[in-house]
């Protein structure tokens, strides 16, 4: 299946394509460049702070996510992920298991350009359960 992803590395670097083989329980995954075409960039897992599967590419500046959770039902329990980095994403995950390699995240806000998130572990800095 083709997944428009936005992958964020540990070390601050973004790549935007698709990705037909990402598994979270392997050491690599490859990203078709967003830009048209190009040669697949191959990634490590172990690199990865998370990865954004989008609505499209573009997303707006200018939308700020509600710090909080949306009315909608989650996929879950609730969670609100905070990252080495700062960012903070509240959402729900259906699948978090403590000293996992990563876990699923679904963003709480409907109008936000984030469908669903893989979240490694090792880029979060605090995860609470409220």
């Amino acid at each position: 299946m083709e997944n428009k992803v936005v992958a964020h590395t540990l070390d601050g670097q973004v790549h935007k394509g698709i990705t037909h083989d990402f598994d979270p329980g392997a050491e690599y995954f490859h990203l078709l460049p967003a830009e048209g075409g190009g040669v697949p960039v191959r990634l490590r897992l172990r690199d990865l702070k998370a990865l954004f599967y989008v609505k499209d590419y573009f997303g707006n500046r200018d939308y700020k996510p509600p710090l909080g959770f949306g009315v909608t039902a989650g996929r879950g329990r609730r969670c609100v992920v905070t990252f080495h980095d700062g960012e903070v994403i509240f959402g729900s995950t259906p699948d978090y298991v403590e000293g996992a390699a990563g876990f699923s995240l679904f963003p709480s806000d409907p109008e936000d350009n984030n469908v669903r998130l893989f979240v490694a572990q090792r880029a979060v800095r605090e995860i609470r359960f409220p």
